[in-house]
């Protein structure tokens, strides 16, 4: 029983992580393999080392906001 809720959180562990992995944009395209590689086969130690270097691999977010969509047309909502 106690093996049976261990894999199905290591399942559902990996699942959570590969989405998250998935979602994520790398500055190149090899390392997302590379790491999902590592998480599989190294579970929880490969987990671990992917948050640890995953500022170095990942795109940086850029602020770009548009604010030529202006909401308010005087003194009416639009």
């Amino acid at each position: 029983m106690k093996i049976q809720i261990i894999l199905y959180l290591k399942i559902l562990f990996l699942i959570l992580f590969f989405k998250e992995l998935y979602l994520t944009p790398f500055k190149h395209k090899k390392d997302k393999y590379i790491w999902f590689l590592i998480v599989f086969v190294f579970t929880h130690f490969g987990y671990s080392f992917y948050l640890a270097f995953r500022r170095r691999l990942v795109k940086k977010r850029k602020f770009q906001p548009d604010f030529s969509k202006c909401l308010y047309k005087k003194d009416k909502m639009i």
